[in-house]
């Protein structure tokens, strides 16, 4: 899964540290020879995974949240993971905000939710071009 040559990152659950995701993430996929258009699509797809951990996971109190990221031929493997409550499907609406997680489905080619005894962790695929 291109352990070898990935990046972890263990934050706080922070609204604030999406800037810190945001800019290592972007560093990390410009350095594997990512596409601009590949990699605007995944920050995005970092960005509700993350903002998710925040509001549901944690419910805006301070948790801790794991991110990984890795290159293996063309596609990037992202993980985003919490130890807060539970994913719980039913609990969320498309009123207040459940669209994110369909919207994550609609850019990537394989997305995966493990819902664990402690937390959730959402594994996500992405096929991508190299930059010219």
């Amino acid at each position: 899964m291109g352990k070898k040559n990935g990046i972890k990152l263990v934050v706080p659950s922070s609204l604030h540290n999406l800037t810190l995701i945001r800019a290592l993430a972007k560093t990390y996929m410009e350095a594997q020879n990512v596409e601009k258009p590949d990699i605007m699509k995944l920050l995005s797809v970092i960005d509700e995974l993350a903002t998710n951990v925040v509001e549901h996971a944690y419910r805006y109190e301070t948790g801790e949240m794991t991110i990984f990221l890795s290159k293996e031929g063309n596609t990037v493997h992202l993980s985003v993971e919490d130890y807060g409550e539970g994913y719980d499907e039913s609990r969320l609406s498309k009123d207040e905000g459940g669209m994110g997680l369909f919207i994550v489905k609609g850019m990537v080619d394989e997305f995966e939710i493990e819902k664990k005894e402690k937390g959730t962790k959402f594994n996500v695929l992405k096929e991508v071009k190299e930059a010219k």
